[in-house]
């Protein structure tokens, strides 16, 4: 919609309340905030469990439109104009992921990032910011996980998202180990990187977490037989569970029988003879991440 004479060549903004209209156009400025809300009110939250939400945020309804085009094969995007009310919708739907623009009015991507990243509920939802400000350094430490300059690619967005997915595979990590200073570092690095983790330190408090923390790998010491392999036949029963991935620890190498009782669970092992505790540590935040990436 364009203005009539007197307000000629002014468009209407995707938020028209912010327009000063002469009394003349006040009919243009009741009609276009109608359609800004009965756009609003069209995005349509699914009810489909397995479904990956995707909320997208931009004062620019086209650009939301864009994602939901490049996007709509693969996830469900609910479209959100501007960020006034970001962190009480990304609690009500809980998306996988957020794209973010920074340039909106009101309340820019900036704040928006702010207050999703201070509130518990949504400090963990990935937020990608798309955005023509080529501010990457803000961006991360304000705590996006993804930056694009605009105009944003098709695959490199969906890259990136597929990215996000594969990381929250291995969210969750559960150490067991009867060594507390080992168990502290450990939990220093993986939490560095971004991974919620919890710990044990013998196999009772180990069949708890799993029970209550339903960790995504285990970190397993298998130097104390009565522990790692106490965990081993727990996970074996226990419903829900016997899929759980592991990383071992050991002193040694480990025998055919003990493969065999593994069941092919074992992602990677750390020989905590060979390597000192900092190649150790190294190496463990390798393996994980290379098995958020696989």
């Amino acid at each position: 919609l364009v203005m009539g004479t007197h307000c000629t060549g002014m468009k209407i903004a995707a938020y028209p309340e912010k327009v000063d209209f002469c009394k003349g156009c006040e009919l243009i400025k009741s009609i276009a905030t109608e359609a800004r809300d009965e756009y609003l009110s069209e995005q349509i939250v699914p009810t489909k469990k397995d479904t990956k939400i995707i909320l997208a945020i931009d004062d620019n309804p086209e650009a939301i439109d864009i994602i939901c085009k490049y996007l709509g094969d693969d996830y469900t995007v609910v479209g959100l104009l501007g960020g006034d009310d970001a962190v009480e919708k990304a609690k009500q739907i809980k998306p996988m992921a957020i794209t973010l623009d920074i340039m909106m009015p009101r309340k820019d991507g900036w704040e928006v990032l702010r207050e999703l990243k201070n509130d518990p509920e949504t400090q963990d939802i990935p937020v990608i910011v798309l955005s023509i400000v080529d501010d990457q350094r803000m961006g991360f430490s304000l705590g996006a996980a993804e930056y694009i300059v605009k105009p944003v690619e098709k695959e490199l967005l969906l890259k990136k998202l597929k990215t996000l997915e594969k990381a929250e595979k291995f969210k969750r990590i559960l150490i067991v180990d009867n060594e507390p200073t080992t168990v502290r570092m450990m939990g220093r690095v993986l939490e560095e990187a971004e991974y919620q983790v919890t710990t044990a330190y013998n196999s009772q408090d180990a069949v708890k977490s799993i029970e209550n923390f339903k960790p995504d790998l285990i970190v397993l010491n298998l130097t104390v037989p009565e522990i790692g392999f106490d965990v081993i036949e727990y996970l074996k029963v226990a419903r829900g569970m016997k899929d759980i991935p592991l990383i071992v620890l050991t002193q040694k190498e480990l025998s055919d029988a003990e493969r065999e009782q593994l069941n092919g669970r074992i992602r990677g092992i750390l020989n905590k003879v060979i390597l000192s505790k900092q190649d150790l540590l190294k190496e463990l935040k390798n393996t994980v991440q290379k098995m958020s990436r696989s």
